[in-house]
C-alpha cells in the first residue's frame, strides 16, 4: 500500500471539562498548535491521551470529531485497541469509516499472558473485519504496561496472513535492541516507530519510519 505513515508523530493528551468529558475545542486547538510546530502526525487516543481511562462512546466522539475537523486524517494516527475484541473491531472499523489511515492497537492486555496463537487470532479477527478497507494496523508493543510483547515470529505470521493491513508497530517498551531488530527483519514491509526521541539521530541508519 502506498499510504504508510511515517515522520514524527506525537502522542497528544486528551483534555477534559470539569465533568470528565473531553473538551473538543481545547483537544482540536492543540492537535493544530502540535502540527504547526512542525510534527508529520498525531497519535491520537494513545496512552499519552489516556484512552483506555475513556469509555468507547468517548473515544468515538473524540474520532468523529476529529475526522469532522480540518486535521488531514493521513496525518493522524488513532487509538483502537481495548481488551474486548468486539469493542476493538467496532472503534477500528469506525476509523476506517471516517478515513483513517493508520489505527493503533494495543493487544487484549487484562489477561494476560496471551499467546502467539491466541494474539494472532484477535488480530486477525480485527483484520478481517476491515479487509475491505484500506486502514493501516500498526501494533501497539507497550510490556510494561500490558505484560505482553509482540515476538518477531506472530509479526511475521500478521504480515503473511495480511500484507494489505499489517503495517507496522509504535515500541513504547524502551528497548532499542528490540525495535532494531524489528525494523532489521521486516522493515522493507512492516514501519517500525520508536516510542521515544531518543532514537532521532539514528532513525535512517536502523530504518525507522519515524
Amino acid at each position: 500500500m502506498d499510504n504508510k505513515v511515517s515522520g514524527v508523530f506525537a502522542a497528544v493528551p486528551t483534555p477534559f471539562d470539569d465533568n470528565f468529558s473531553p473538551d473538543f475545542d481545547l483537544f482540536m486547538e492543540h492537535c493544530e498548535w502540535v502540527l504547526a510546530q512542525g510534527c508529520n502526525g498525531l497519535n491520537v487516543l494513545g496512552s499519552t491521551g489516556e484512552a483506555n481511562s475513556q469509555s468507547g462512546r468517548a473515544r468515538a466522539a473524540i474520532m468523529r470529531a476529529v475526522a469532522s475537523s480540518s486535521l488531514r486524517k493521513s496525518a493522524l494516527m488513532v487509538g483502537t485497541g481495548t481488551p474486548a475484541l468486539s469493542e476493538t473491531i467496532e472503534l477500528t472499523t469506525l476509523a476506517a469509516d471516517l478515513g483513517f489511515d493508520a489505527a493503533l492497537l494495543l493487544p487484549p492486555y487484562y489477561y494476560a499472558p496471551v499467546s502467539d496463537d491466541g494474539l494472532f487470532n484477535f488480530f486477525a479477527r480485527v483484520m478481517d473485519a476491515v479487509a475491505s478497507t484500506d486502514i493501516g494496523i500498526y501494533l501497539y508493543n507497550f510490556p510494561q504496561m500490558t505484560g505482553l510483547k509482540f515476538s518477531p515470529e506472530l509479526v511475521a505470521r500478521l504480515i503473511e496472513a495480511y500484507p494489505n493491513h499489517m503495517r507496522g508497530m509504535k515500541d513504547s517498551s524502551g528497548d532499542l535492541a528490540y525495535a532494531q531488530q524489528m525494523s532489521a527483519t521486516f522493515g522493507a514491509v512492516f514501519d517500525v516507530f520508536p516510542g521515544s526521541e531518543a532514537p532521532l539521530p539514528d532513525a535512517v541508519e536502523f530504518g525507522y519510519a519515524g
